[in-house]
């Protein structure tokens, strides 16, 4: 489907009239389960997607992204559907935009050493193949976009966080037993005791939108792929893959199921499956320019469900120690530093 401007119109128009027209809850439902960190996601649309580790990391097996890339997967794309749609309104001529995202973060944090817990910065650089449009047009376009992208904004200012553990009785015909991923999460942990650099890494993604619609195809870390489009509603989506603001809802669902599992192991707390349910109200008034003072989600709720024969009190327990210790907890809590800088496809980089 074609991004025509007077779609783009018709949505504005529609939301002046109605200030509720474009108020959406996302989010996303997993689970992880079974003896790795492997965890399932269910996303509204119909999509699915499976959340892994790599296979250097405790209990990885690399069968899907894991969840920090994923991150900055669901950032860079709503930066490329956000440029498409600032573009067609501004008739400013583009063939293709594309985004490279890098996030640099510390894990010795995440295994209780270092003090940071989350993302000390994330990159963003974005090619704009637009060889018709001069200089000034497209600073223009950045500046608006910048503005108005619902994930940057996210990620620049503290978000209101909440989260919440439910016990599930376990199932005791069930012959699952917990996997022992105490020696390598103990491994993790004495390699950054012993050099506080051992566990610094770099988080990313790279995608590319072309085309007339708003369908986008982003590369992660490991050889995956993901399909990044809008639903039908939204002028130019296909509704071909999930969009950019469920997948920021999947990345934290599932890193605080992967936290939940590592930290029950090294606890001694039984988690035989951990799920985790999450729901981010927006009103995307912000998007299309009629709500600055919330062009960002509004609030994030992962509500976890943990398949354990552990007490209450010893599941609230581990919610206190993953809640401290989980990356995207301490990424969304906080005001993140983003670096937005774009390019002309082939040519050097610009400001």
């Amino acid at each position: 489907m074609t991004t025509k401007k007077e779609d783009i119109m018709g949505l504005i128009g529609a939301r002046t009239e109605d200030a509720t027209c474009l108020t959406f809850t996302y989010g996303s439902e997993s689970k992880l389960s079974g003896e790795g960190v492997s965890t399932s996601v269910t996303l509204p649309g119909g999509f699915n997607l499976t959340v892994d580790e790599p296979e250097a990391f405790p209990g990885g097996s690399n069968a899907g992204p894991n969840p920090l890339d994923l991150m900055c997967a669901s950032l860079g794309t709503c930066q490329e559907i956000t440029y498409k749609l600032y573009a067609t309104v501004l008739d400013i001529p583009m063939k293709s935009v594309s985004a490279k995202v890098s996030g640099d973060i510390n894990l010795s944090g995440f295994v209780g050493v270092g003090e940071k817990i989350g993302f000390s910065g994330v990159n963003v650089e974005i090619t704009l193949d637009a060889p018709d449009a001069s200089d000034e047009q497209l600073e223009a376009l950045k500046g608006a976009v910048d503005a108005h992208c619902p994930l940057v904004s996210s990620l620049q200012n503290p978000l209101d966080l909440t989260t919440s553990v439910v016990k599930a009785e376990p199932n005791k015909s069930s012959d699952r037993t917990q996997n022992n991923l105490v020696e390598g999460v103990m491994g993790l942990i004495g390699a950054a005791k012993e050099d506080g650099d051992a566990l610094k890494m770099t988080y990313g993604s790279t995608s590319v939108l072309n085309g007339d619609g708003l369908l986008t195809t982003a590369s992660l870390t490991g050889g995956h792929t993901i399909v990044v489009d809008e639903p039908e509603t939204m002028p130019g989506g296909t509704n071909k893959g999930t969009n950019p603001l469920d997948l920021f809802c999947a990345s934290f669902g599932t890193c605080q199921e992967i936290t939940y599992k590592y930290y029950g192991q090294v606890m001694g707390i039984d988690v035989q499956s951990v799920s985790c349910k999450v729901e981010a109200p927006i009103d995307l008034g912000g998007l299309v320019g009629l709500a600055d003072d919330a062009v960002g989600l509004k609030s994030m709720k992962g509500t976890v469900t943990v398949e354990s024969s552990a007490s209450q009190e010893q599941l609230e327990q581990l919610k206190k120690a993953c809640d401290a210790h989980c990356p995207l907890v301490d990424t969304y809590k906080s005001a993140t530093p983003v670096t937005l800088t774009w390019k002309r496809a082939n040519s050097g980089g610009k400001k």
